[in-house]
């Protein structure tokens, strides 16, 4: 399997999961995940199956998704029998909610938020006496309505300490992460990049894989 340059295969139904298989396949080889939170799941065919395979035994994960359309399709593909999938805001859960996990995989989308408010919250939903595992979608390359989306320029350029982010350097944008990550209390042991999507012939889109504690 390949990335997939989304600017030329627009087919909806088209894998585009090289990379997470990668970061699953990854953290499987290097301890595995027994309780896994999966932030902005959607309607569970695009990723969320995938999670399942992190640990040589059947993981517990929970689904969060805010959107009642897709959450219907999400417990009916997850929860009918595990009560495991929630119709709930992401933020709200991590900032709230007691549970602790050593995997949280945030899938987050291309817009204004990225990923940047769940860091400030991560601390609260980490095992506290282990090493856990966050993922999360990293964007080097925004395109489309990016160029006319103020509030999303503004929020990457104060996040990244820089001024233009259209193109930029993916290990600058991490090593800015990990920044963010010892702010917010939450030690990164080390960080790597997974490349997941490609558009125009560019990869614009990488999962960040943390190992923090």
């Amino acid at each position: 399997m390949a990335l997939v340059d989304i600017a030329k295969n627009t087919d909806y139904d088209v894998d585009r999961t090289h990379g997470t298989r990668e970061v699953v396949q990854y953290i499987k080889e290097n301890g595995g995940a027994e309780k896994i939170l999966d932030m902005f799941a959607g309607d569970g065919s695009f990723c969320s199956w995938l999670l399942y395979r992190s640990s040589e035994e059947l993981p517990t994960i929970n689904h969060l998704e805010i959107d009642r359309d897709k959450f219907d399709s999400l417990n009916e593909r997850f929860g009918r029998n595990r009560h495991n999938c929630f119709n709930c805001d992401s933020y709200d859960w991590i900032k709230k909610n007691p549970v602790k996990y050593d995997f949280i995989f945030c899938d987050n989308s291309m817009g204004d938020n990225e990923y940047f408010d769940v860091i400030p919250h991560l601390k609260n939903v980490i095992k506290e006496d282990q090493e856990s595992w966050f993922v999360h979608n990293i964007n080097v390359r925004p395109y489309g309505k990016f160029s006319e989306n103020k509030t999303w320029q503004q929020k990457r350029s104060h996040f990244y300490g820089i001024e233009e982010t259209q193109d930029c350097e993916p290990v600058y944008l991490l090593d800015m992460t990990a920044k963010k990550l010892n702010d917010s209390g939450v030690v990164p042991v080390y960080g790597k990049l997974f490349p997941r999507e490609l558009y125009d012939g560019h990869i614009y889109l990488y999962h960040a894989l943390w190992r923090v504690k």
